[in-house]
């Protein structure tokens, strides 16, 4: 008798542990690190969950922080989505960038476990993750698509993001996406649509129509500040469509240094600088635009430059000290050379 009763306390310890381990897993937010988009949907049909890409950078202390707090933001959402962390500074994961049109992070898109987008959600603040699990829970009206402000659309932005998403997909197997890209621009100057239809013709054959709309791509990129720096990476690639025989040493490539300290300066005082920029490359370079980063500097030459290759240019500015402090700016240079975005960092001390 003794001995059937151990045995049968014995299995209900077995049962119960196997239980709660059970429950423990259920329980406990699945987040992945960097799985492709097709394993994470499998995954999420297997389980029948929704899921979301998180888009970050290792340099993103935001990011960072979201996270490593992910379990206890979206604890009540463990067995209703799957998390994927996406670091988008890896060139595997660019075209998420590229798809969204942004190199915010972080991003929180949100999927349907059949890989259908519902919302794109910016940022880490209190309404956002609200956002985020009211998206989960099918409820999308507070999501916005904020970056669609950089390009014109007539239309649903989620549903062209959803259009683009497939279109990508199709592309990568080698399939005709015409049918499904064409009537996506003519409702949208989005670079990426622009992009993949350069692609499409290209691998279809059709040469001139692909050089078109390359050509066309480059063009609305370069012509945007906001696009120049997202999809700098890209331009590589659209340049050997518009001519097969370009070699990466062809383009210009703007120098200039990365940082310049001003030294101290008293409250209000206004000083000049300069910069030097140098074309180091093999063809004539054009300086699109020049951004400074706040009202305390002032550009005093001409923001679009043209040159030729080994030629340097003195910029000159301003720096008006206005705020008292440890002051960090920048100077952004928009180009059509091969590194299209140059950044330097301008440093002064205010008495």
């Amino acid at each position: 008798m003794n001995k059937r009763i151990l045995i049968f306390i014995l299995a209900g310890l077995i049962f119960s542990t196997l239980f709660y381990s059970c429950k423990s897993n259920n329980d406990e937010l699945v987040v992945l690190y960097d799985k492709e988009f097709a394993v994470v949907k499998q995954l999420a049909q297997e389980s029948n969950r929704a899921f979301a890409l998180i888009l970050s950078r290792p340099d993103c202390p935001a990011c960072l922080h979201y996270i490593r707090h992910l379990g206890e933001l979206y604890a009540d959402l463990a067995s209703k989505v799957i998390f994927n962390v996406v670091d988008i500074s890896l060139p595997e994961n660019q075209w998420y960038r590229y798809w969204l049109a942004t190199g915010a992070s972080p991003t929180t898109s949100i999927f349907s476990r059949r890989g259908e987008l519902k919302a794109v959600v910016a940022g880490i603040t209190r309404n956002a993750i609200g956002c985020v699990k009211s998206s989960v829970a099918n409820h999308t009206q507070c999501s916005r698509y904020l970056y669609e402000k950089h390009f014109r659309i007539n239309g649903d932005a989620i549903q062209m993001l959803n259009v683009l998403l497939k279109s990508r997909f199709k592309l990568s197997k080698g399939e005709d996406i015409s049918n499904a890209i064409n009537p996506i621009l003519r409702i949208t100057n989005h670079p990426y649509a622009i992009y993949l239809k350069a692609l499409n013709e290209e691998k279809q054959g059709r040469q001139d129509e692909a050089v078109y709309w390359a050509n066309r791509f480059m063009s609305v990129v370069n012509t945007n500040n906001y696009f120049s720096r997202v999809y700098a990476g890209l331009l590589a690639s659209v340049r050997t469509i518009i001519n097969p025989n370009h070699m990466p040493g062809d383009e210009g490539v703007l120098s200039v240094i990365e940082e310049l300290a001003l030294g101290e300066f008293r409250f209000r005082e206004s000083k000049p600088f300069s910069l030097t920029v140098t074309n180091t490359g093999g063809s004539s370079l054009s300086i699109l635009h020049t951004e400074v980063g706040c009202s305390c500097l002032t550009m005093l030459s001409d923001k679009q430059q043209t040159i030729e290759p080994g030629e340097s240019k003195v910029l000159d500015f301003r720096f008006t000290a206005d705020i008292r402090g440890e002051i960090l700016r920048e100077i952004v240079f928009v180009s059509n050379g091969i590194n299209p975005v140059e950044v330097v960092a301008i440093t002064a001390k205010v008495r």
